[in-house]
């Protein structure tokens, strides 16, 4: 709403990395976000959820989860948010969870939804813990970016970022987390791509 009021412009496009897609597919569908965006661009989001959380749920104690949830929580609590909660954010992207996610957020046809996705072609393609759930998701599911296995980042147009050569780009690699130089990647480039496709389009 900000963003319009200061450009006169009638709607918004959104790009949205991981969850944040599903943040803005939820906003869009349930409160009355449809009116003002025009696009929706979901980059490595798990709309069809990570088989990844399930298996993990189902291994890890409720001790242990307590314990991680305390120590991320605190993390969160630092950084702002006064109501923090981490496990609850894990469980919603689990696959079962997503399932009934999706049946609530259904895609409005006023606005133009696609997605992206970027894949690790080995575990070395990431760091810790990345290089870790790459091989469990593989075992799962095939093809990911060490969180998100490709099959579930699919929503409207879809594509795949195509890179040559054995380096893959992860899950932090598509938004230069890391702040590292990717041979065959340049992050700057790829989103002002992906926003001048969009104005090339119309939007």
């Amino acid at each position: 709403m900000q963003v319009i009021e200061e450009t006169g412009a009638e709607k918004v496009n959104i790009i949205a990395h991981s969850k944040g897609g599903l943040d803005s597919r939820y906003a869009i569908s349930q409160l009355g976000m449809d009116k003002y965006v025009a696009t929706l661009t979901t980059i490595n989001t798990p709309h069809g959820g990570c088989d990844m959380v399930d298996f993990l749920l189902g291994k890890v104690s409720e001790k242990w989860q307590d314990k991680i949830s305390r120590k991320y929580n605190g993390i969160f609590g630092k950084l702002g948010d006064s109501a923090p909660d981490f496990m609850a954010g894990v469980r919603d992207l689990s696959a079962i969870r997503m399932k009934e996610l999706n049946e609530q957020m259904p895609d409005s046809p006023d606005v133009s939804y696609r997605s992206v996705m970027s894949v690790m072609k080995c575990a070395v393609s990431a760091g810790f813990p990345l290089c870790i759930s790459y091989l469990l998701i593989k075992k799962l599911n095939g093809a990911n970016d060490g969180l998100v296995w490709a099959e579930s980042a699919k929503h409207g147009q879809f594509r795949l970022i195509d890179k040559k050569g054995i380096r893959g780009i992860s899950h932090g690699d598509v938004i230069d987390l890391m702040r590292e130089n990717i041979e065959g990647y340049d992050v700057r480039e790829f989103y002002t791509g992906l926003v001048a496709e969009l104005k090339t389009q119309g939007f």
